[in-house]
């Protein structure tokens, strides 16, 4: 078996997977005990995206034979992502006994733990990661998350730069020989540059103002999508499209888009003076356009995220907002990001004749006619917060700023109300009456 064994580990270090599995099915016909081959074959279902058949190998594993740390670490994998998180905390307890020293169970555990809305395990696991390596970008990183959710900004913002350093984090970093800008730098034309999604430089961007009051010259490059909005609302800043390049004599530091309320907001009673309170402004002529055609007062509604990772949790499927679209006497408009095959289902949601993935200007007229927004966390609630339109947030709890609110209200967009998921793992129904319930005026 010693010669089948070295064949599965070259054929998977070579990322032959199809061919691994079937060297594996080999051994496994001559000996159906094999501890190793149940080892490998989970494995390789797991990075073939087979988590169930994945699951199903580990489980047999750990029932069947002694269990070891990397068992329990990898059933753990599995069911992560499978988003079994009570499976993921019960395996990582197990697993603790054997090991209190591996960075990565910590930072597991307390992640299953977030999803479930426990702030506290949460935070007592990210800390023991960070005691155990204090220079882990993701340890770091992850707590400077949790500090932020829960309004230390003192740590938060210091640990979320972090961030740059972490293989989790995927956005791009500008690449340029200037200083970072900062309150005490003396630097005066700064150059801002987005990060992460669309949704994100909408929400960083209200502080973009405040940012031009304390330097001589402040230059943002932001998604192409926003450029037109962004300078009709911020007239004082200079929007470039994110690949332009811009000349090194124009700016004398630069800013990641992110990280620009840590020069402002040093607690929870600083974020009402840096709140984006209607500061995007559309445009008065496609207004007037789509008011001719749609409208106004009615009710715009998203129910999908796009985001690739966290979107499932995020997105309700239509079907479950029937009590909202069943309230009498109102019209629906459809304002997803992404299109969705269930749209057609139901004549109540109207189509909004606009493209609502790449022109935001005539989103942003859209949003301005609606009496409120009712959706799922997504660009779409950024853009029609900044507008200041009423919004119904049905938040499933990924996304740190969400946690800063005073009672249901976000406190850095004051027209939006807040209606958290119990966990991420829990029906939207409790959110959905809720929502219904503020739409019908109880």
């Amino acid at each position: 078996m010693n010669s089948i064994h070295t064949e599965v580990d070259n054929r998977f270090a070579n990322k032959d997977l199809k061919g691994t599995l079937e060297m594996i099915e080999f051994g496994l016909a001559l000996n159906p005990l094999d501890t190793k081959l149940y080892r490998a074959k989970a494995r390789v279902l797991h990075n073939l995206k087979m988590y169930p058949q994945s699951l199903k190998w580990s489980d047999a594993l750990i029932r069947h034979f002694l269990p070891q740390y990397g068992d329990l670490m990898h059933r753990s994998s599995t069911k992560n992502e499978m988003s079994d998180y009570p499976g993921v905390i019960t395996d990582l307890n197990i697993a603790e006994l054997f090991r209190k020293d591996d960075v990565a169970l910590y930072l597991r555990r307390g992640g299953a733990h977030w999803e479930m809305r426990d702030w506290v395990k949460a935070g007592v696991d990210f800390q023991r990661a960070l005691e155990l390596a204090p220079e882990n970008p993701d340890a770091v990183w992850i707590n400077g998350l949790l500090d932020l959710q829960l309004g230390k900004f003192n740590t938060g913002w210091e640990r979320y730069d972090a961030r740059w350093k972490s293989q989790r984090f995927k956005s791009n970093r500008l690449v340029t020989k200037k200083p970072q800008w900062s309150p005490d730098s003396g630097l005066r034309r700064v150059l801002v540059w987005g990060e992460q999604g669309i949704g994100d430089q909408i929400f960083y961007a209200s502080a973009l103002r405040h940012l031009r009051f304390v330097t001589d010259k402040v230059t943002m490059l932001v998604d192409p999508r926003l450029i037109s909005l962004f300078s009709r609302s911020l007239p004082e800043i200079d929007f470039l499209p994110n690949t332009a390049e811009v000349p090194v004599d124009e700016h004398d530091s630069h800013l990641p888009i992110a990280s620009i309320h840590a020069q402002f907001v040093r607690s929870l009673d600083d974020i009402p003076k840096y709140a984006a309170r209607n500061y995007l402004k559309p445009d008065p002529e496609r207004v007037a356009r789509i008011r001719e055609k749609l409208g106004e007062g009615f009710t715009a509604l998203s129910w999908t995220s796009a985001a690739i990772k966290i979107g499932p949790h995020k997105s309700i499927p239509l079907e479950a907002m029937e009590p909202i679209l069943s309230i009498p006497g109102r019209r629906f408009v459809n304002v997803q990001y992404v299109s969705s095959a269930t749209e057609d289902r139901d004549p109540r949601v109207l189509p909004p004749g606009i493209d609502c993935r790449r022109d935001f200007e005539d989103l942003a007229a859209l949003l301005s006619l609606a009496d409120c927004l009712v959706s799922v966390s997504s660009s779409t609630v950024h853009l029609a917060a900044a507008l200041g339109v009423r919004v119904h947030l049905a938040d499933a709890n990924k996304l740190w700023y969400w946690g800063n609110k005073d009672g249901d209200q976000s406190l850095w967009y004051p027209s939006v109300k807040i209606y958290p998921r119990d966990n991420v793992l829990a029906p939207w129904t409790n959110v959905i009456d809720r929502i219904k319930r503020d739409l019908e005026g109880k």
